[in-house]
């Protein structure tokens, strides 16, 4: 999240030892995009993101008085929206929503750059939408422990530092699990439609 609210937010907690932490209203308003987002990347539908958004602050709120300052505060929400994430990907329960999202649910401007054809023709528009969707459809594909390092690295664009802390793992596992799964995502669209490999 580049929100300067937030990253106030962050260096006020982090300085105010001692003091009371922000409330949880303030953590929503500042944070609920930044979880939201992170999820809906992970989930891959806006229904599943919900969900989760719902449940990771629910842990927030159970859990901020138990924060202890040893990471920031922006890195500890991250933590446990991720590992919310994997939780509810491995839910047997889970339901598997194929909705027609658009693109920019997904991914913000940049990876839509590294992505998808920039041609501005109504076919070159089409198949944009189309790859989108395939892309959407191969990262919720990835086993949960590697959509998590993708997501972190790829989408949110964290460092390896701010990873190993969220994730708990040392740098040469995230790179060993960053590595598989680009492969695996490329192995997944070029399944779904060899244009990628051409026009990537």
């Amino acid at each position: 999240m580049s929100g300067s609210g937030a990253d106030n937010l962050d260096q006020n907690f982090q300085r105010a030892v001692g003091a009371l932490p922000p409330t949880f209203e303030e953590l929503f308003t500042e944070y609920r995009s930044l979880v939201y987002n992170v999820c809906l990347k992970f989930t891959g539908t806006p229904e599943d993101a919900e969900d989760v958004t719902q449940e990771v602050f629910t842990k927030i709120w159970r859990s901020l008085e138990d924060f202890q300052r040893q990471s920031a505060l922006r890195t500890w929400i991250y933590r446990i929206a991720m590992n919310t994430c994997i939780d509810h990907s491995r839910r047997p329960w889970r339901r598997f929503r194929h909705r027609n999202t658009t693109l920019e649910d997904i991914l913000d401007q940049g990876k839509q750059k590294r992505y998808l054809s920039r041609e501005e023709t109504a076919e070159g528009k089409l198949l944009a939408k189309e790859q989108a969707a395939q892309l959407r459809r191969a990262i919720t594909r990835l086993k949960p422990h590697l959509r998590a390092v993708l997501v972190l690295k790829d989408l949110e664009e964290l460092s390896y530092d701010e990873i190993a802390t969220i994730l708990g793992i040392g740098i040469g596992t995230i790179s060993s699990r960053l590595n598989r799964a680009r492969k695996a995502l490329q192995e997944q669209l070029q399944a779904f439609a060899p244009s990628f490999s051409r026009e990537s």
